[in-house]
């Protein structure tokens, strides 16, 4: 009972964490950025480190947290670094989530992807970070939603995810809206016209 517990918690969580990716992923860009970072250098310094023939736990935890630290700050100090990483790590996610690679050429596929959502996200960062988040926000708290209501068959955890995807996108698509260099060109020649009335 104690594990049903402990588990319907869990769920609740991923529930909550993917209502406030699905919602606002946009909104949340340089908190996300870090995570995505700083999960990403994990990936690295693991990687690495059994790359390189070593056993000690220790050398894992190391190497994981420093990686991951690096990747992280340099996530948050550069922007369209940050916007990299976090649309790579999308892309990775959802593509290890819908392939789940068992063979290296499988998880090099959902590499190709993540990397090339990644160049994207940087040329169309607010479009490319929205429909992200919303999915990946969508399928984690459609299928924690399926799992806490006892839902757990194929269909419902998929059109819980659809539901909520669809729903995080219109919401974060209504409240992030894009802005025009002209409106700002026209605010800021409007300002300067008031400044030089001002002086007459």
């Amino acid at each position: 009972q104690i594990s049903g517990t402990l588990s319907m918690i869990i769920f609740g969580v991923v529930l909550i964490f993917g209502i406030v990716n699905c919602i606002l992923g946009y909104r949340l860009l340089r908190f996300w950025m870090m995570i995505f970072g700083f999960l990403m250098g994990a990936g690295i310094g693991l990687f690495a480190v059994h790359e390189a023939g070593i056993t000690n736990k220790t050398y894992y935890m190391i190497a994981m947290l420093a990686a991951g630290a690096v990747l992280a700050i340099i996530a948050f100090a550069i922007f369209k670094a940050g916007i990299f990483i976090m649309g790579a790590g999308i892309g990775l996610t959802l593509t290890v989530y819908v392939i789940h690679p068992t063979t290296s050429f499988a998880f090099f596929i959902c590499l190709l992807a993540g990397v090339g959502l990644g160049f994207l996200a940087m040329r169309y960062e607010r479009e490319v970070i929205i429909i992200g988040t919303s999915v990946l926000g969508g399928v984690l708290s459609g299928f924690a939603t399926a799992k806490l209501a006892g839902m757990e068959e194929i269909p419902f955890g998929i059109i819980f995810s659809a539901g909520f995807a669809l729903v995080g996108l219109l919401i974060q698509f209504a409240i992030n809206k894009p802005k025009y260099e002209d409106d700002e060109d026209d605010e800021e020649g409007y300002e300067t016209k008031r400044d030089k009335r001002r002086d007459y």
